[in-house]
């Protein structure tokens, strides 16, 4: 066993309960009827002690990145004229949704938002050694305004909610950005600080995506972090289920705007879950089951749309039999990166020393292989890839194939790490595509192709191995 999770069950409960994480995505609130369609949701889970983690609205990340961006290369009336609009939205929710002191309270808080970020912007310029604390610290405010909103509109029939810094339950490192959870710091304030609420009968509402240093700088975990905060919460409290609220009713067995037959997996394993994310599905942030997997902490994904369409569970089995191929998906804007190192060299030590080249740069790597012709990284394509490649350089003759795409097959493929499905074998013989080996999951095979062939091999794909199965 881990030995966080196994310090995790021996630390003593104030709440004695198995709370259930609520965590709304940005299109489940991205306008008036959003909100209180998720306030409607939030209400019926009152039973059953709901902890609710909130994202931005749709566009307002992107929205305060620009105006980071803009304040830089502009000046502070350009990034505010960016932001205004998403302003409002929140002030017409506001308005439409609450009264009396908690619109007052709210439309504070706003203008102190605004504010804060203008201060940021001024000394974001006139610092720039300030600008990746002040950049998180500026993106949280979506999160942060989105929380606070959200308790607001909760609370006006009378339910017993209270908005909660999320600052104060998720510590990370200093990687700004992109900052990786302290478990154990994060385990002890998450339950110091929402214990006492929810034993006081009230719904916390926090803003995902966000938490702070040991030093109180707020840092940000990466684009769609969001899920990741709701599972690092239901870890630490052993909540007994996890839902992710979306605007889809499940993981599906392809894109559906790709493959019009693809159908919802009601029943998925942690591992294939964590692929299909990793790998081109949109619906989870790919750290999304890490916290929650050794628990056994079932993640479900639903509508909040639709609330009675159904949804995917995620467990630790999902019942399909051996041979059984649940989905295909893939990811563009890959690259291959193939090195033949010049003299002598040792395979172990040349590929760490291109991962830790390409890592250096931010390139996200998704798989290393050697053998006698060289090194292969299968890379994310990018601006940082040519900075990366100039330093690659040193090591040895350099060729970077771009245009290219992950193909990746989820299912039950059994104990055998290196074999192919028979079908999936056939009909690949159609395209021309490098599997990945070895296979980096049990449960999924990776190839990579043409990024122009990659939907037409998930249609047929599709079509042989997922509708075709028994």
């Amino acid at each position: 066993m881990n030995p966080q999770h196994q310090s995790l069950s021996l630390w003593p409960s104030a709440f004695d309960a198995r709370p259930t994480i609520m965590k709304f995505g940005g299109t489940s609130v991205e306008d008036t009827a959003a909100f209180a369609r998720v306030a409607a949701i939030i209400r019926q889970e009152q039973p059953r002690h709901p902890v609710v983690v909130v994202s931005a609205p749709a566009g307002v990340t992107d929205a305060l990145l620009a105006a980071v961006k803009l304040a830089l290369e502009q000046d502070t009336g350009a990034a505010l004229d960016v932001l205004e609009p998403h302003f409002a939205r929140y002030s017409e929710v506001a308005e439409r949704l609450t009264g009396g002191a908690s619109y007052g309270d709210f439309v504070k808080f706003l203008y102190a938002a605004r504010e804060r970020m203008v201060q940021a912007f001024e000394t974001m310029c006139a610092y720039p050694g300030t600008v990746p604390p002040l950049r998180d610290e500026v993106v949280a405010y979506g999160e942060r305004l989105a929380a606070t909103l959200l308790a607001a509109v909760i609370t006006e029939d009378g339910t017993p909610c209270q908005a909660v810094d999320a600052r104060a339950c998720i510590v990370t490192d200093d990687v700004y950005g992109r900052a990786r959870p302290r478990w154990e710091e994060t385990v002890t304030r998450t339950r110091a600080t929402l214990h006492p609420v929810l034993a006081a009968g009230m719904i916390p509402v926090l803003g995902g995506f966000i938490g702070a240093t040991l030093d109180g700088a707020t840092t940000t975990l990466g684009r769609g972090g969001s899920d990741y905060s709701a599972t690092l919460i239901g870890a630490a409290l052993k909540a007994r289920e996890v839902q992710i609220w979306t605007d889809v009713a499940g993981i599906y067995s392809a894109d559906p705007r790709l493959v019009p037959e693809a159908h919802r997996l009601d029943n998925l394993t942690y591992g294939e879950a964590t692929d299909l994310a990793l790998y081109g599905a949109k619906v989870l942030h790919p750290r999304t089951i890490e916290p929650v997997e050794r628990l056994k902490i079932p993640v479900s994904i639903r509508n909040s749309y639709d609330p009675e369409a159904g949804y995917s569970m995620i467990t630790s089995d999902s019942g399909v039999l051996v041979g059984t191929i649940l989905a295909v998906t893939h990811r563009a804007g890959m690259a291959a990166v193939h090195i033949r190192p010049s003299g002598a060299w040792r395979a172990a030590g040349a590929l760490e020393e291109l991962a830790r080249t390409l890592n250096a740069h931010g390139v996200l790597v998704e798989h290393l292989a050697a053998s006698r012709m060289g090194l292969t990284a299968t890379v994310e394509d990018g601006d940082a890839l040519q900075a990366a490649r100039r330093d690659l350089s040193g090591v040895g003759e350099v060729h970077v194939t771009r245009d290219r795409a992950l193909l990746c097959v989820v299912g039950n493929f059994g104990d055998d790490a290196m074999e192919l499905h028979p079908t999936l074998g056939e009909v690949l013989t159609d395209f021309r595509v490098t599997p990945l080996l070895p296979h980096p999951s049990p449960h999924s095979r990776l190839f990579l192709m043409a990024e122009s062939d990659a939907p037409w091999a998930v249609r047929r794909l599709h079509a042989q191995l997922v509708e075709n199965s028994p």
